[in-house]
């Protein structure tokens, strides 16, 4: 079941709107500080100014400080009040405001222009002290000017230049968002040309699609057209085996009814016995091939689903022969020379024991059925990167003309059997499943022999 969590397109969107008003909060908050800092810078270098020219105007004449007040010290930027002062070294007002009073650092004024904050008349002010040396004999020769500025220029001058800039961001903000949404309706548009390319597309149609796609996306629809492959190698093969069947079911069908009718207009009894026989061959073989139907598609099923795993192919072996031999009725196995050499220790191989085991069911079957009318010898034996199991009987085994033939569905038996075979192909099926190869050939003895090789477990 498909849960549709919210449109992809809207949740790109909110984090690209967020990530944008994050980053410009981050950059108004920057530029607030940008422009205290250089309004401040600014008005101080002004401040200072005022402070120097007041300085350079003041000397001692007579044994007192006296001062020729510049008005270029007072040409300030409007908005701005200033109140200013100048001390002797008594501390004593000679010049100014006399109720302009700050704090003089008396013990720093020779570092050179000393800037700090405070209050004048309730208003926040910005305080420029600096000291000149004088000719005297005291212990502080120096006439002091502290001149103050009002703050409230610095801010408005602050205040604009962030809101210039508030505009600014804000304006490109706007425009960053709506080419964001343009941008992402365009790039997200690959996949509503792919949902139109399979929504119009005939149910039966598995074809690859045929669509140019970013290379972002080139994978999502590599996938697409890797499930529609492995989706039409099933249905194929779910059309094949349900052909396979119906063709193979016909005929066995056919005759199981023709002699019904037989049976039933017979009177006498001497023929229902033998029309009765001949159900119960018919019957017999029709499970058979039923059978071997149903193990012919697990085999073709499992080929493309099944998991690989590490098994003994010993021990497996030994167990399809125990149980084969212990539910074969069809032969007086006491007079069979049967014969079981494994090694002793484990021989692993990577493949899907339930395939594996009908393959060697298959094998065994065969020979008990159609051959080995006195030897059956199974071996299984470790070679440098593989595992053999050979299979020896003494029957008349395959002539070389037929052993192609037979490893594919429904060859025609040989010698006087009618009907079509599926026990050794679904064996070749399952060795091309495991990359393994099935062969035939004759031991020394002569005798006729069934070879599986399967790659060991393991890199």
């Amino acid at each position: 079941m498909i849960v549709a969590r919210g449109s992809l397109y809207t949740r790109l969107v909110l984090r690209i709107g967020l990530v944008l008003l994050v980053s410009g909060a981050a950059l108004l908050v920057a530029i607030w500080m940008a422009t205290q800092l250089a309004a401040n810078e600014a008005y101080d270098r002004l401040l200072t100014g005022n402070a120097l020219q007041i300085a350079e105007n003041t000397w001692l004449r007579d044994g007192a400080v006296t001062v020729d007040l510049p008005m270029a010290a007072f040409m300030l930027t409007p908005g701005v009040q200033t109140f200013y002062t100048v001390l002797d070294p008594d501390g004593r007002s000679i010049a100014g405001d006399p109720d302009f009073k700050p704090v003089i650092p008396w013990q720093r004024l020779e570092e050179g222009p000393i800037l700090f904050d405070s209050n004048y008349q309730g208003l926040p002010v910005r305080i420029a002290v600096l000291g000149r040396r004088l000719a005297l004999d005291h212990p502080r020769p120096w006439a002091v000017v502290a001149v103050a500025q009002t703050k409230a220029a610095r801010s408005s001058f602050a205040k604009n230049a962030s809101g210039n800039a508030f505009i600014v961001i804000v304006a490109m903000g706007v425009l960053t968002v709506l080419a964001a949404i343009f941008t992402l309706y365009q790039t997200l548009s690959p996949l509503s040309e792919i949902e139109r390319a399979i929504a119009a597309r005939d149910p039966n149609d598995l074809a690859p699609l045929a669509i140019e796609v970013p290379a972002e996306i080139h994978a999502l629809v590599s996938s697409i057209n890797g499930f529609m492959q492995r989706l039409a190698r099933h249905q194929e093969l779910m059309r094949r085996v349900i052909g396979d069947t119906a063709h193979q079911l016909r005929t066995p069908v056919a005759g199981l009814l023709s002699q019904m009718e037989l049976l039933s207009m017979q009177t006498d009894e001497a023929r229902k016995h033998i029309h009765l026989n001949r159900l119960r061959e018919l019957t017999a073989n029709l499970g058979h091939l039923i059978g071997q139907l149903i193990n012919h598609a697990m085999v073709q099923h499992r080929a493309n689903s099944a998991v690989m795993e590490a098994i003994d192919l010993a021990e497996l072996v030994r167990g399809e022969m125990a149980e084969i031999c212990s539910n074969y009725s069809l032969r007086n196995l006491d007079r069979l020379d049967l014969a079981l050499l494994v090694p002793e220790h484990p021989c692993l191989i990577a493949g899907d024991a339930t395939t594996l085991r009908e393959a060697v069911k298959n094998i065994i079957g065969n020979a008990l059925l159609y051959g080995a009318p006195g030897l059956l010898h199974v071996e299984v034996r470790e070679l440098p990167g593989h595992c053999l199991v050979s299979f020896v009987d003494d029957g008349p085994g395959i002539p070389e003309a037929d052993r192609e033939r037979v490893r594919k569905p429904f060859s025609p038996r040989g010698g006087t059997r009618s009907g079509g075979s599926l026990g050794l192909s679904i064996v070749e099926q399952v060795m091309q499943a495991h990359g393994g190869q099935m062969t035939f050939g004759l031991d020394d003895a002569k005798h006729f022999m069934v070879q599986l090789k399967l790659r060991k477990a393991g890199p």
